[in-house]
């Protein structure tokens, strides 16, 4: 496998990098999965690294790109002499994710990738699902027509995980949060208390209120018609672990219950016993079942 490093920008003219995986033999490919990193992540992980060996033992190379939200806070630009810009999953616009990803698509389209495969883990996943109905509601078909499948690993109810993780709390600080966006200082970093890091109150808010384009992972919701995952009109692959894992059912009911609520035929929705919420010590089973999907939903 050869690696080689990609600088492109967003859409609205940020900096981003990346690490293009290639297959060793020079021959031409023409398919690649572009991969997303969850909150407070990267692209240096060792899951991406036995992702992209085992597709480029396929055939198909692997991208995998720092989005503006990767790490705490990662950079900023100064506007004025008393206000700074940060970028970072602290001080991330969930929304801003559909610059990145159209970008990191455009540019392998620029490469001769004419066959795109978008895979999300943990929050990643709701940028990819957020983005691909983004393009069908700007009828940005070039860009769909090139997409042959979607990948979402451990996708997380965001909402009830801020519920689960806040407990007794959660009012007190999202009425907390509410208070500093009408005072004008939404977009300041604050410290709620000592154990977390620097955060927008806005980067919070949004995942709880006006968040209609990204509460679409509603697990625990039987009557949800799951629109946005059925949008998808290209091969699923959906994934999660059964240890220390974020979600709040019982794997095995959480599939059934996908599995029923996600009409497509061609999906692949199920867990991997004995992992958890990142695969550790599970990322080459993972491989494995990728690849399988690969080969027979998408390459066909």
């Amino acid at each position: 496998m050869r690696i080689e490093k990609v600088y492109f920008k967003s859409i609205d003219n940020l900096n981003m990098i990346g690490l293009l995986h290639l297959p060793e033999k020079d021959k031409k490919v023409d398919t690649v999965v572009i991969s997303m990193h969850g909150i407070t992540s990267n692209c240096l992980k060792y899951r991406e690294d036995v992702l992209a060996r085992m597709f480029t033992d396929i055939g198909v190379a692997y991208f995998a790109f720092n989005n503006r939200g990767h790490d705490i806070i990662n950079t900023y630009d100064k506007i004025t002499d008393d206000d700074m810009h940060f970028y970072g999953s602290g001080a991330e616009n969930i929304y801003d994710s559909y610059y990145d990803i159209k970008a990191a698509i455009l540019y392998m389209q620029r490469m001769g990738y004419n066959n795109i495969i978008l895979q999300g883990h943990s929050m990643g996943c709701t940028k990819v699902v957020y983005t691909y109905n983004e393009f069908i509601e700007n009828h940005e078909d070039s860009i769909l027509d090139s997409i042959k499948g979607v990948v979402l690993l451990s996708m997380v109810d965001i909402p009830t995980a801020l519920k689960k993780i806040l407990d007794k709390s959660y009012k007190k600080v999202i009425s907390y949060l509410q208070l500093l966006n009408k005072k004008g200082k939404g977009d300041r970093l604050i410290i709620l208390d000592a154990n977390t890091p620097p955060i927008k109150p806005n980067t919070i808010l949004n995942y709880v209120e006006n968040n209609k384009k990204i509460d679409f992972a509603r697990f625990g919701d039987s009557k949800y018609s799951f629109k946005e995952l059925n949008n998808i009109k290209v091969p699923l692959f959906m994934r999660w672990g059964n240890i220390k894992e974020l979600i709040f059912q019982e794997p095995k009911e959480l599939v059934e219950f996908m599995n029923e609520k996600i009409k497509k035929q061609d999906k692949d929705i199920s867990y991997i016993k004995g992992a958890n919420h990142n695969y550790t010590g599970k990322e080459e089973e993972l491989g494995e079942q990728l690849c399988a999907w690969y080969l027979k939903e998408v390459k066909k």
